[in-house]
């Protein structure tokens, strides 16, 4: 990972940008189904309140600074994922686990810097992880969205970091604005398997400080009449022990009519794994 000066937006034609970010945030998944939560809503919702959105998260800062500027290529290049799961076996896609992924190598990008409380109320600095590989990614507190997807990849993939497991921790950005509060046991860690987990952190506080992160992170969130109707792309960022970007990863998952998240079993060991390895090459 080069530490030169950052880019500028020369570093990339408009049409490279346009495909990169179309592609983090399409609405159908690598197998073709819809992406739910991902910044796309479902129709029945936009026709009940579409009058009352508000986008909260533009994700303009970076988006500008990485799609604008900072190219997808490293000088420490991400090691070839592979193609198998961990856990159960069945059929599998045939893309290849980066493209099943979404992942996406990142060039000579500071993460934005930010400072959160934890779940225990303890304040939560990202500068305070300097030498730490960071896994940062967003969801709702009360775990409403992709949450059960997403929190059972950190946890399998918690079980795969080995020997370097001490030099990894997983932060969690509350990503729902109607529920900014801290607390001990929130859903988005008990419900998942995460309370315990001594090296993954749920972090919150207040809407101004949220809303500077999901900026700075390319979060866009929007909101509904009602307490429920909570919208976001979903992204999930590797930051190197320097402190810079290193990959970026799109999670995926499946809405059913209830407004439950899910993805199978073998999909999920594979996102997984790719996080693990991913974290293990960054650690090293």
């Amino acid at each position: 990972m080069t530490r030169d000066s950052e880019p500028t937006s020369a570093a990339m034609s408009e049409e490279q940008r346009a495909a990169i970010f179309a592609g983090a945030l399409a609405p159908t998944g690598r197998d073709g189904r819809p992406r739910i939560g991902r910044g796309a809503i479902p129709s029945k919702f936009v026709l009940v309140v579409a009058a009352t959105f508000v986008v909260l998260g533009l994700g303009g800062v970076l988006v500008e600074h990485y799609f604008g500027g900072v190219g997808l290529t490293s000088s420490r290049s991400l090691p070839t994922l592979p193609s198998t799961p961990i856990g159960p076996t069945g059929p599998q896609l045939g893309a290849t686990t980066r493209a099943f992924m979404g992942l996406r190598d990142i060039a000579n990008a500071k993460a934005p810097p930010f400072t959160l409380r934890d779940q225990l109320n303890r304040p939560w600095s990202l500068a305070e992880h300097r030498g730490e590989v960071v896994v940062l990614t967003f969801f709702n507190r009360d775990c409403t969205d992709i949450c059960p997807v997403v929190g059972a990849e950190i946890r399998f993939a918690r079980l795969g970091l080995g020997a370097v497991a001490s030099k990894v921790v997983f932060a969690i950005v509350n990503s729902d604005p109607r529920q900014p509060g801290v607390g001990p046991r929130p859903a988005a860690l008990t419900s998942t398997g995460l309370v315990r987990s001594r090296s993954t952190y749920f972090l919150s506080g207040p809407l101004r400080q949220l809303t500077a992160v999901w900026v700075g992170y390319g979060l866009s969130v929007k909101v509904g009449a009602l307490r429920s109707q909570v919208a976001h792309n979903n992204v999930m960022y590797f930051i190197a022990p320097n402190g810079r970007l290193a990959a970026l990863a799109v999670p995926f998952g499946n809405e059913d009519r209830s407004g439950r998240f899910s993805l199978n079993a073998v999909e999920v060991h594979r996102f997984a794994r790719g996080i693990a390895t991913v974290a293990v090459s960054l650690a090293r």
